[in-house]
């Protein structure tokens, strides 16, 4: 298959110019995303910005790819995240290979309770502007041919994200990723002001403390902001 790229670019700027509601943005571009690519879902992440863990959810096309991005944002590997460190794709055409397992343990043990089988993770970026990643995924094993295809929706959307975060009417593309984790925001802060500690660290007390209770990070954070929670009663 070929992609359009300039017919690619007009129709993500054309959902962007037509979604009054910022907060259903990324998943309509999501639902275009996987129009043009022969993949069963798709998820966007954004990183390296000024939310918890810089790393967000941003969207996705359905349940299982807003869960593989969950899990990613949960473990802080993955995918998605290697692809953004490296700035290049990260494919895994089999997820139950011993590569895969062995790069990212935690990731791989949980995702092989979704549907996905297999999953090919993209830079979002410009030239030195990199903003996040996406992740495509099948439900069945087996490379993904169509990679430059990949790369250019890839870019397109960036492009998109960058327009939208221009003329979104005083909101960022961060404060789009932050609704989707906003209890574990609030509750880094709070962690942060009970033990003393950085922004930095409290995230991965957070963490720490989500992936040992086999809990996620959202619940944490819900239980943290209820004041069900307190950090100080945790053993360190």
């Amino acid at each position: 298959m070929a992609v359009d790229r300039g017919s690619l670019a007009d129709g993500l700027f054309a959902i962007v110019e037509d979604s009054s509601d910022l907060d259903v943005l990324p998943e309509r571009l999501c639902r275009a995303c996987l129009a043009a690519l022969p993949v069963d879902g798709v998820g966007l992440s954004l990183m390296g910005g000024n939310y918890v863990g810089e790393r967000a959810l941003l969207g996705a096309s359905d349940s299982t790819g807003a869960r593989l991005e969950e899990l990613q944002f949960n473990l802080g590997e993955g995918p998605c995240a290697s692809a953004f460190a490296d700035g290049q794709p990260v494919l895994v055409p089999d997820l139950g290979d011993g590569d895969a397992k062995g790069r990212w343990p935690m990731f791989i043990h949980e995702a092989e309770t979704t549907r996905a089988r297999a999953l090919f993770a993209f830079p979002l970026q410009i030239g030195a502007i990199s903003i996040g990643a996406m992740d495509c995924y099948r439900t069945r094993p087996g490379p993904l041919h169509e990679v430059t295809e990949a790369l250019v929706v890839a870019e397109a959307v960036t492009l998109a994200l960058l327009h939208a975060q221009a003329h979104g009417g005083g909101r960022g593309l961060a404060d789009m990723a932050v609704g989707h984790h906003a209890a574990v925001h609030q509750a880094t802060g709070m962690v942060s002001v009970q033990l003393d500690i950085s922004i930095e660290e409290a995230f991965v007390r957070l963490r720490a403390y989500a992936y040992r209770h086999d809990r996620s990070l959202d619940e944490v954070g819900a239980d943290v902001v209820a004041r069900r929670l307190r950090f100080t009663d945790v053993p360190q």
